[in-house]
């Protein structure tokens, strides 16, 4: 009989917290499109400009030619995202750079010379 009222008590005691847990979730902030923007500058730098919702979370990623990973950044924090990527340490090329979320995605070739 304890063990029956021991087990009940802790399923009791699971279901209630676990209830409780799931309320805090946040729902997601997703932006259904992102206004991106980037762009090759002279001196082999890259601008990345996007406007997002605050608290949502964009992930941007720079590959290389061979589809190799060289960056990859997450913003959550500001509703502005402005970076300049300085590529002059890499070789001349083409490189693939990605801006998302979780339901868009914006992808562009930037070739430096």
């Amino acid at each position: 009989m304890k063990t029956t009222l021991k087990t009940i008590a802790l399923s009791l005691l699971v279901a209630i917290s676990t209830s409780a847990f799931a309320g805090e979730k946040a729902e997601k902030v997703v932006s259904p499109e992102l206004n991106v923007q980037i762009k090759a500058t002279a001196d082999s730098k890259v601008v990345v400009m996007f406007n997002k919702l605050e608290g949502e979370l964009v992930k941007v990623k720079i590959y290389d030619a061979y589809g190799a990973l060289i960056y990859s950044d997450k913003d959550v924090a500001s509703s502005k995202y402005a970076k300049a990527f300085d590529l002059s340490a890499y070789p001349a090329g083409k490189y693939a750079y990605s801006v998302s979320n979780d339901v868009y995605s914006v992808s562009k070739v930037v070739e430096l010379k």
